[in-house]
């Protein structure tokens, strides 16, 4: 009986000691921890990437691409699209309301701004369609500018309009044309219902 409490305490010793001995080996220096969390460039690739963008626990858009690169030299805070992307804007998190195509796309995290360009293309569930160069689209505030040339159709007034610059919301019910072009055209019913 004795034997067996010595043992047991004999066993306790050595796994306490031991312990010690690898809480005390696991020094490490500060410098080569600085070094290991020192980002040293590269990039990552996603290939085939979906983000889905919330608020408010609602889903409002869900952006597709064959490629992403996110730059891992800057911290991350520029993550490109080289080779076309794709987004669907969500009414309701069920319902989309507008889409959006581009050739090309960086978003910088410090903005939080997507610059597009390349046949960007958007349309809206009505068919209002707006095409343009580049534009950039800023996340913060749910909105498309641009300040090059552009071209918007609009079936409520049927129009067609040619312009330098513009702003619109997401869903392209608010769409303001910067400078109008003299080739741009309405066709307004007047009250007699004939055009």
């Amino acid at each position: 009986m004795i034997s067996r409490i010595i043992s047991i305490k004999l066993i306790t010793a050595v796994t306490f000691l031991s312990s010690c001995f690898f809480i005390v080996s696991c020094e490490n220096n500060i410098n080569d921890v600085k070094a290991l969390s020192a980002n040293t460039g590269g990039i990552d690739i996603g290939k085939d990437v979906a983000i889905y963008m919330s608020e408010g626990g609602k889903m409002n858009a869900k952006l597709t691409a064959p490629i992403m690169k996110k730059y891992l030299q800057d911290s991350g805070k520029m993550i490109e699209f080289p080779n076309s992307i794709k987004v669907d804007f969500y009414k309701d998190s069920t319902k989309i309301e507008s889409k959006l195509r581009a050739n090309y796309a960086n978003y910088i995290q410090e903005q939080n701004k997507f610059f597009l360009k390349g046949d960007v293309v958007i349309f809206n569930v009505k068919g209002d369609t707006l095409w343009c160069k580049e534009m950039y689209w800023d996340q913060a505030i749910s909105k498309f500018h641009t300040d090059k040339e552009v071209v918007i159709k609009q079936h409520n007034p049927i129009s067609k309009i040619y312009g330098l610059g513009f702003e619109a919301n997401q869903d392209l019910t608010d769409i303001k044309i910067i400078k109008p072009q003299s080739n741009s055209f309405a066709i307004i019913s007047d009250s007699s219902g004939i055009n």
